[in-house]
Protein backbone atom coordinates (compact mmCIF):
# COMPACT_ATOMS: atom_id res chain seq x y z
CA UNK A 1 0.00 0.00 0.00
CA UNK A 2 0.96 3.27 -1.09
CA UNK A 3 -0.64 6.18 0.32
CA UNK A 4 1.52 8.94 -1.77
CA UNK A 5 0.31 7.23 -5.01
CA UNK A 6 -3.12 6.64 -4.82
CA UNK A 7 -6.18 8.81 -4.81
CA UNK A 8 -8.13 8.09 -1.71
CA UNK A 9 -10.70 10.22 -0.32
CA UNK A 10 -9.16 10.18 2.94
CA UNK A 11 -5.35 10.00 2.79
CA UNK A 12 -4.78 10.45 6.08
CA UNK A 13 -6.17 7.11 6.75
CA UNK A 14 -4.96 6.09 4.43
CA UNK A 15 -1.21 6.74 5.72
CA UNK A 16 -2.22 5.69 9.10
CA UNK A 17 -3.33 1.99 7.82
CA UNK A 18 -0.45 1.66 6.46
CA UNK A 19 1.77 2.83 9.30
CA UNK A 20 -0.30 -0.19 11.72
CA UNK A 21 0.39 -2.70 9.22
CA UNK A 22 4.28 -1.93 9.59
CA UNK A 23 4.55 -1.84 13.02
CA UNK A 24 2.17 -4.83 13.61
CA UNK A 25 5.36 -7.11 13.92
CA UNK A 26 8.19 -6.81 15.87
CA UNK A 27 11.34 -6.29 14.19
CA UNK A 28 14.13 -8.89 14.26
CA UNK A 29 16.50 -8.69 11.53
CA UNK A 30 18.56 -11.89 10.78
CA UNK A 31 21.65 -12.28 12.29
CA UNK A 32 25.15 -10.99 9.80
CA UNK A 33 28.63 -11.86 10.75
CA UNK A 34 29.80 -8.26 10.20
CA UNK A 35 33.38 -8.57 8.80
CA UNK A 36 33.52 -5.27 7.99
CA UNK A 37 35.61 -2.35 9.05
CA UNK A 38 32.69 -1.42 11.68
CA UNK A 39 30.57 -1.60 12.86
CA UNK A 40 31.19 -5.04 14.43
CA UNK A 41 29.71 -7.98 15.61
CA UNK A 42 28.53 -7.55 19.48
CA UNK A 43 30.40 -9.68 22.58
CA UNK A 44 27.01 -11.56 23.54
CA UNK A 45 27.79 -10.15 27.27
CA UNK A 46 27.87 -6.90 25.83
CA UNK A 47 24.58 -7.55 23.62
CA UNK A 48 22.99 -8.79 27.26
CA UNK A 49 24.17 -5.79 29.17
CA UNK A 50 22.01 -3.57 26.60
CA UNK A 51 18.64 -4.52 28.40
CA UNK A 52 19.82 -3.36 31.77
CA UNK A 53 17.03 -1.81 34.16
CA UNK A 54 17.24 2.13 33.08
CA UNK A 55 18.85 4.29 35.83
CA UNK A 56 18.20 8.06 35.91
CA UNK A 57 21.45 10.01 34.82
CA UNK A 58 21.08 11.59 38.68
CA UNK A 59 21.42 7.93 40.77
CA UNK A 60 24.40 7.73 42.55
CA UNK A 61 24.59 4.24 41.11
CA UNK A 62 24.88 5.61 37.52
CA UNK A 63 27.83 8.00 38.47
CA UNK A 64 29.46 5.19 39.61
CA UNK A 65 28.96 3.64 36.37
CA UNK A 66 30.53 6.42 34.98
CA UNK A 67 33.82 6.57 37.42
CA UNK A 68 33.75 2.60 35.94
CA UNK A 69 33.89 4.06 32.45
CA UNK A 70 36.45 6.42 33.31
CA UNK A 71 38.96 4.46 34.73
CA UNK A 72 38.59 1.84 32.07
CA UNK A 73 39.16 4.07 29.35
CA UNK A 74 42.51 5.04 30.87
CA UNK A 75 43.03 1.71 31.04
CA UNK A 76 42.70 1.40 26.44
CA UNK A 77 44.40 4.78 26.24
CA UNK A 78 47.53 4.15 28.39
CA UNK A 79 46.99 7.33 30.17
CA UNK A 80 46.48 8.59 33.90
CA UNK A 81 44.77 11.66 32.11
CA UNK A 82 42.01 13.34 34.33
CA UNK A 83 40.22 14.80 31.17
CA UNK A 84 38.86 10.95 30.22
CA UNK A 85 35.25 10.64 29.39
CA UNK A 86 32.49 9.17 26.75
CA UNK A 87 30.35 11.22 24.77
CA UNK A 88 27.11 10.09 23.55
CA UNK A 89 27.53 9.88 19.66
CA UNK A 90 29.52 8.16 17.15
CA UNK A 91 33.55 8.63 17.11
CA UNK A 92 32.85 11.62 14.54
CA UNK A 93 31.53 14.15 17.37
CA UNK A 94 34.58 13.11 19.38
CA UNK A 95 37.26 14.71 16.79
CA UNK A 96 34.80 17.80 16.34
CA UNK A 97 34.71 17.77 20.18
CA UNK A 98 38.41 17.82 19.89
CA UNK A 99 38.86 20.27 17.27
CA UNK A 100 36.24 23.05 18.71
CA UNK A 101 37.42 22.88 22.18
CA UNK A 102 41.67 23.37 21.14
CA UNK A 103 41.41 25.49 17.85
CA UNK A 104 40.65 29.24 17.79
CA UNK A 105 39.96 31.36 15.50
CA UNK A 106 42.65 32.30 13.31
CA UNK A 107 44.02 29.29 14.69
CA UNK A 108 45.78 26.23 12.14
CA UNK A 109 44.98 22.56 12.07
CA UNK A 110 47.49 20.54 9.92
CA UNK A 111 45.95 17.37 9.13
CA UNK A 112 48.43 14.22 8.28
CA UNK A 113 47.26 12.65 4.63
CA UNK A 114 48.17 8.64 4.61
CA UNK A 115 47.16 8.91 1.07
CA UNK A 116 45.56 6.85 -1.96
CA UNK A 117 47.89 3.71 -2.13
CA UNK A 118 48.75 3.24 2.18
CA UNK A 119 51.97 2.91 1.74
CA UNK A 120 52.96 6.94 1.44
CA UNK A 121 52.46 6.92 5.36
CA UNK A 122 54.17 9.87 6.83
CA UNK A 123 57.74 9.55 7.44
CA UNK A 124 59.06 11.72 10.56
CA UNK A 125 60.99 13.85 7.87
CA UNK A 126 57.68 14.63 6.36
CA UNK A 127 56.39 15.30 9.28
CA UNK A 128 58.75 17.84 10.31
CA UNK A 129 58.61 19.89 7.14
CA UNK A 130 54.94 20.33 7.33
CA UNK A 131 55.41 21.30 11.30
CA UNK A 132 58.16 23.29 10.82
CA UNK A 133 56.96 25.12 7.31
CA UNK A 134 53.32 25.75 8.51
CA UNK A 135 53.19 26.36 12.07
CA UNK A 136 49.94 24.58 13.62
CA UNK A 137 48.23 24.85 16.67
CA UNK A 138 47.01 21.39 16.45
CA UNK A 139 48.08 18.20 14.41
CA UNK A 140 45.76 15.82 13.43
CA UNK A 141 47.05 12.37 12.86
CA UNK A 142 44.51 9.37 11.88
CA UNK A 143 46.45 6.09 13.56
CA UNK A 144 44.62 3.92 11.67
CA UNK A 145 42.73 4.75 8.54
CA UNK A 146 40.19 2.59 7.84
CA UNK A 147 39.39 3.60 4.08
CA UNK A 148 43.10 2.04 3.05
CA UNK A 149 43.70 -0.25 5.77
CA UNK A 150 46.62 1.47 6.94
CA UNK A 151 48.38 2.34 9.98
CA UNK A 152 50.48 5.43 10.92
CA UNK A 153 53.68 5.16 13.14
CA UNK A 154 53.12 7.68 15.83
CA UNK A 155 56.46 7.33 17.63
CA UNK A 156 58.10 10.74 17.88
CA UNK A 157 55.02 12.74 16.87
CA UNK A 158 54.47 13.96 19.54
CA UNK A 159 57.44 14.94 20.96
CA UNK A 160 58.05 16.86 17.86
CA UNK A 161 55.10 18.33 17.89
CA UNK A 162 55.64 19.61 21.51
CA UNK A 163 59.15 21.12 20.27
CA UNK A 164 57.12 23.94 18.41
CA UNK A 165 54.57 24.38 20.88
CA UNK A 166 51.66 22.20 18.46
CA UNK A 167 48.71 19.82 20.20
CA UNK A 168 48.85 16.36 19.18
CA UNK A 169 45.06 14.52 18.07
CA UNK A 170 45.19 11.18 17.44
CA UNK A 171 41.94 9.46 15.46
CA UNK A 172 42.18 5.72 17.31
CA UNK A 173 38.73 4.71 16.13
CA UNK A 174 39.81 1.53 14.64
CA UNK A 175 43.71 1.32 15.99
CA UNK A 176 41.95 0.83 19.53
CA UNK A 177 42.90 -2.38 20.48
CA UNK A 178 44.43 -3.58 17.14
CA UNK A 179 47.59 -1.98 17.87
CA UNK A 180 49.53 -0.96 20.07
CA UNK A 181 48.73 2.58 21.27
CA UNK A 182 50.56 4.37 24.80
CA UNK A 183 49.08 7.57 24.91
CA UNK A 184 50.80 9.11 27.83
CA UNK A 185 54.37 7.71 26.45
CA UNK A 186 53.62 8.79 23.23
CA UNK A 187 52.66 12.38 24.61
CA UNK A 188 49.42 12.19 22.50
CA UNK A 189 47.47 15.84 23.56
CA UNK A 190 44.20 13.70 22.55
CA UNK A 191 42.77 10.65 21.79
CA UNK A 192 39.51 9.67 20.61
CA UNK A 193 37.58 6.56 19.55
CA UNK A 194 34.49 4.85 19.17
CA UNK A 195 33.23 1.44 20.57
CA UNK A 196 31.61 -0.50 18.03
CA UNK A 197 34.75 -1.81 16.28
CA UNK A 198 37.76 -3.66 18.35
CA UNK A 199 35.67 -2.99 21.47
CA UNK A 200 32.92 -4.95 20.00
CA UNK A 201 30.38 -2.81 21.34
CA UNK A 202 27.28 -0.69 20.65
CA UNK A 203 27.24 2.51 17.72
CA UNK A 204 26.83 5.40 19.29
CA UNK A 205 29.13 6.16 21.81
CA UNK A 206 32.84 8.09 21.44
CA UNK A 207 36.29 7.71 23.99
CA UNK A 208 38.37 10.65 24.63
CA UNK A 209 41.08 11.90 26.62
CA UNK A 210 42.44 14.90 27.09
CA UNK A 211 46.03 15.57 28.21
CA UNK A 212 46.86 18.40 31.48
CA UNK A 213 48.49 20.23 28.45
CA UNK A 214 45.54 20.01 26.31
CA UNK A 215 43.03 20.46 29.51
CA UNK A 216 45.42 23.67 30.44
CA UNK A 217 44.82 25.31 26.41
CA UNK A 218 40.46 24.70 27.03
CA UNK A 219 41.07 26.72 30.38
CA UNK A 220 42.61 29.41 28.65
CA UNK A 221 40.86 30.06 26.04
CA UNK A 222 37.18 29.76 27.65
CA UNK A 223 36.76 33.14 29.40
CA UNK A 224 38.24 35.29 25.98
CA UNK A 225 36.57 32.48 23.04
CA UNK A 226 34.13 30.45 24.61
CA UNK A 227 33.71 27.13 23.11
CA UNK A 228 31.08 27.46 19.86
CA UNK A 229 28.91 24.03 21.16
CA UNK A 230 27.19 23.95 23.87
CA UNK A 231 27.00 19.84 24.04
CA UNK A 232 30.77 19.56 22.76
CA UNK A 233 32.05 22.24 25.46
CA UNK A 234 34.26 19.84 27.39
CA UNK A 235 34.34 22.22 30.48
CA UNK A 236 30.40 21.06 30.39
CA UNK A 237 31.28 17.67 30.14
CA UNK A 238 33.56 17.25 32.67
CA UNK A 239 31.30 18.98 35.00
CA UNK A 240 28.68 16.16 34.39
CA UNK A 241 31.60 13.64 34.83
CA UNK A 242 31.85 15.19 38.71
CA UNK A 243 35.62 17.02 37.74
CA UNK A 244 36.47 20.11 38.64
CA UNK A 245 33.50 20.50 41.42
CA UNK A 246 34.53 18.54 43.92
CA UNK A 247 32.88 15.31 42.73
CA UNK A 248 29.89 17.01 42.05
CA UNK A 249 27.69 15.90 38.87
CA UNK A 250 26.12 19.05 37.39
CA UNK A 251 23.57 18.24 34.19
CA UNK A 252 24.73 18.49 30.74
CA UNK A 253 22.48 16.35 28.76
CA UNK A 254 20.82 13.22 29.19
CA UNK A 255 23.54 10.46 27.74
CA UNK A 256 22.72 7.49 26.60
CA UNK A 257 22.69 5.12 29.86
CA UNK A 258 21.91 1.60 27.87
CA UNK A 259 24.79 2.22 25.85
CA UNK A 260 27.11 2.64 28.54
CA UNK A 261 26.32 -0.05 29.91
CA UNK A 262 27.31 -1.60 26.65
CA UNK A 263 30.78 0.24 27.13
CA UNK A 264 31.60 -0.93 30.54
CA UNK A 265 30.83 -4.56 29.34
CA UNK A 266 33.31 -3.85 26.48
CA UNK A 267 36.02 -2.35 28.65
CA UNK A 268 35.58 -5.37 31.12
CA UNK A 269 35.78 -7.87 28.35
CA UNK A 270 38.72 -6.60 27.35
CA UNK A 271 40.69 -6.31 31.05
CA UNK A 272 39.54 -10.31 30.77
CA UNK A 273 41.64 -10.87 28.21
CA UNK A 274 43.72 -8.23 29.19
CA UNK A 275 44.99 -5.47 26.55
CA UNK A 276 48.42 -7.08 25.28
CA UNK A 277 46.18 -10.34 24.31
CA UNK A 278 43.77 -8.27 22.34
CA UNK A 279 46.07 -6.77 20.32
CA UNK A 280 47.85 -9.94 19.76
CA UNK A 281 44.68 -12.03 18.81
CA UNK A 282 44.12 -8.87 15.84
CA UNK A 283 47.72 -8.97 14.82
CA UNK A 284 47.76 -13.22 14.35
CA UNK A 285 44.28 -12.57 12.95
CA UNK A 286 46.10 -10.19 10.33
CA UNK A 287 49.03 -12.01 9.19
CA UNK A 288 46.78 -15.26 8.72
CA UNK A 289 44.42 -13.51 7.18
CA UNK A 290 47.14 -11.99 4.64
CA UNK A 291 48.39 -15.49 4.07
CA UNK A 292 45.03 -16.51 3.33
CA UNK A 293 44.29 -14.08 0.63
CA UNK A 294 47.69 -14.30 -0.91
CA UNK A 295 47.19 -18.27 -1.16
CA UNK A 296 44.39 -17.75 -2.94
CA UNK A 297 45.42 -15.89 -5.77
CA UNK A 298 44.37 -12.49 -4.35
CA UNK A 299 46.50 -8.99 -4.22
CA UNK A 300 46.65 -6.66 -0.99
CA UNK A 301 46.43 -3.29 -1.36
CA UNK A 302 48.69 -1.91 0.62
CA UNK A 303 52.21 -3.15 -0.55
CA UNK A 304 54.40 -2.90 2.59
CA UNK A 305 53.64 -5.34 5.27
CA UNK A 306 54.84 -2.77 8.64
CA UNK A 307 52.17 -0.22 6.87
CA UNK A 308 49.30 -2.73 7.07
CA UNK A 309 46.47 -1.88 9.50
CA UNK A 310 45.74 -5.26 11.83
CA UNK A 311 41.80 -5.10 12.09
CA UNK A 312 40.96 -4.21 8.32
CA UNK A 313 42.30 -5.95 5.49
CA UNK A 314 42.23 -4.70 2.04
CA UNK A 315 41.77 -7.09 -1.21
CA UNK A 316 42.18 -6.05 -4.60
CA UNK A 317 39.31 -6.88 -7.16
CA UNK A 318 40.53 -9.16 -10.08
CA UNK A 319 39.94 -7.22 -13.13
CA UNK A 320 37.45 -9.81 -14.70
CA UNK A 321 35.73 -9.60 -11.41
CA UNK A 322 32.64 -7.36 -10.48
CA UNK A 323 33.12 -6.58 -6.72
CA UNK A 324 29.53 -5.71 -5.66
CA UNK A 325 28.25 -8.52 -7.40
CA UNK A 326 30.78 -10.65 -4.80
CA UNK A 327 29.47 -8.93 -1.80
CA UNK A 328 26.06 -9.22 -2.52
CA UNK A 329 26.51 -13.07 -3.05
CA UNK A 330 28.06 -13.16 0.14
CA UNK A 331 25.62 -11.38 1.92
CA UNK A 332 22.73 -13.09 0.50
CA UNK A 333 24.10 -16.73 0.26
CA UNK A 334 26.25 -16.85 3.64
CA UNK A 335 25.15 -13.63 5.24
CA UNK A 336 28.14 -12.14 5.36
CA UNK A 337 29.39 -8.59 4.83
CA UNK A 338 32.61 -7.72 3.77
CA UNK A 339 33.12 -4.13 2.62
CA UNK A 340 33.58 -2.07 -0.67
CA UNK A 341 35.81 0.93 -0.99
CA UNK A 342 35.06 4.29 -0.06
CA UNK A 343 36.95 5.76 -2.87
CA UNK A 344 35.45 3.54 -5.55
CA UNK A 345 34.16 6.56 -7.72
CA UNK A 346 38.05 8.17 -7.87
CA UNK A 347 39.81 6.87 -11.10
CA UNK A 348 42.77 6.97 -9.50
CA UNK A 349 42.48 4.72 -6.94
CA UNK A 350 42.23 0.32 -7.74
CA UNK A 351 39.56 -1.26 -6.90
CA UNK A 352 39.08 -3.04 -3.54
CA UNK A 353 37.31 -5.26 -0.51
CA UNK A 354 37.69 -4.32 2.42
CA UNK A 355 37.63 -7.28 5.25
CA UNK A 356 37.47 -6.46 8.88
CA UNK A 357 38.46 -8.38 11.48
CA UNK A 358 37.43 -6.61 14.38
CA UNK A 359 36.60 -7.65 18.37
CA UNK A 360 34.96 -10.87 18.76
CA UNK A 361 35.51 -11.66 14.55
CA UNK A 362 39.22 -11.32 15.04
CA UNK A 363 38.57 -14.97 14.91
CA UNK A 364 40.32 -17.32 12.67
CA UNK A 365 37.29 -19.68 12.19
CA UNK A 366 35.07 -16.58 11.14
CA UNK A 367 38.08 -15.90 8.67
CA UNK A 368 38.33 -18.85 7.32
CA UNK A 369 34.69 -18.99 6.43
CA UNK A 370 34.91 -15.43 4.83
CA UNK A 371 37.86 -16.61 2.26
CA UNK A 372 35.70 -19.74 1.71
CA UNK A 373 32.66 -17.40 0.63
CA UNK A 374 34.92 -15.30 -1.19
CA UNK A 375 36.34 -17.84 -3.34
CA UNK A 376 32.86 -19.42 -3.66
CA UNK A 377 31.98 -15.91 -5.17
CA UNK A 378 34.52 -15.46 -7.29
CA UNK A 379 34.55 -18.69 -8.75
CA UNK A 380 30.91 -18.68 -9.99
CA UNK A 381 31.08 -15.67 -11.45
CA UNK A 382 34.00 -16.79 -13.57
CA UNK A 383 32.00 -19.85 -14.22
CA UNK A 384 29.25 -17.49 -15.24
CA UNK A 385 31.32 -16.21 -17.36
CA UNK A 386 32.60 -18.82 -19.28
CA UNK A 387 29.43 -20.64 -19.89
CA UNK A 388 28.34 -17.22 -22.03
CA UNK A 389 31.49 -17.60 -24.16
Amino acid sequence: MNCFNEKTPDDHECLLMMIKKTFQNDYYPNEKLLMIPGPTNLNQKVLKSLSLPLLSHTDPQFYQLLDHIQNGIRYLFQTKNSYTFAITGSATIAMETAICNLLKPGQTLLSLVHGYWGNRVASMGNVWVSIHTYRPNLMYVCHGDSSLGCVQNLHGIGQLCHRYDCLLIVDAVVSLCTTPLAMDQLEIDVVFSGCQKALSGPPGIALISFSDKATEVIKSRSKTYPVSSFYMDINLVAKAWGLDNNDVHTYHYTPAINLLYGLRASIREIINEDLANVIARHQKAKHYLEKRIQNVGLKLLVQESDNRLAGITSVLIPDDIDGNRVIQFMYKKHDILIGGSLLATDPKVPKFWRIGYLGVNADLEKIDRTIESLQEAIQKQRNKFKAHL
